[in-house]
């Protein structure tokens, strides 16, 4: 009988060491997916004019010195600029930085955000409503967005649709100074600069 017992007693503890070891990797699993939805909400979408707490067509103030996942540090800038035909203008602007890299620029005009420039450094932190993004395939916008592209004296072309701007560099491009077919674009040509502008028809 205490033969019977001892056994019913090891078999019993034995099925409780195989109960909590089955709900260990369930936990571990649940925590991952935790820290899965974690990162993914560290990615911002530019919408209408609004990136964070940045926001076009406003002044810039009351701006927070960080914002977490988005930027550590902004600096503003004031530069003389100069265009082909020798002409100058003054360029103001706050850059902001994550980690050393540029993320993103607010150009002020009349005092008030004018538009917003996702940077290299923003490449798998911000994208746009549709789902671009800086390096997002060159040749995969042309054939999503019909768009008149020109060229920019600064070494790159750009289409407009609406809002946005976006731009590729020349060096990307097949033997001519804009793309007129998907072709004209290198296989391996991305996004460089994406431009939000408050105002339709300006960049």
């Amino acid at each position: 009988m205490k033969k019977l017992l001892v056994c019913f007693i090891m078999l019993a503890g034995a099925m409780l060491l195989q109960a909590q070891v089955r709900r260990t990797p369930v936990q571990r699993t649940q925590t991952q997916q935790r820290s899965a939805t974690q990162v993914a909400a560290k990615t911002f979408t530019l919408t209408n004019g609004k990136l964070g707490p940045i926001q076009t067509g406003v002044r810039f103030a009351n701006i927070p010195a960080t914002y977490a996942g988005l930027y550590d540090k902004y600096t503003y800038k004031k530069e003389t600029m100069g265009g082909e035909g020798g002409d100058e203008w003054e360029e103001e602007y706050y850059q902001f930085t994550k980690a050393g890299k540029k993320i993103f620029r607010v150009l002020i005009f009349d005092g008030k955000i004018g538009s917003i420039e996702l940077q290299e450094g923003s490449s798998g932190i911000i994208k746009t409503q549709e789902g671009f993004y800086v390096g997002f395939p060159a040749r995969t916008l042309f054939t999503k967005k019909s768009m008149q592209w020109d060229t920019y004296y600064e070494g790159t072309t750009f289409g407009t649709s609406g809002h946005y701007t976006y731009y590729v560099n020349d060096a990307d491009l097949n033997n001519t100074d804009t793309p007129y077919k998907v072709s004209d674009l290198k296989p391996n040509a991305k996004i460089c600069m994406i431009v939000y502008n408050h105002n339709v028809g300006t960049y």
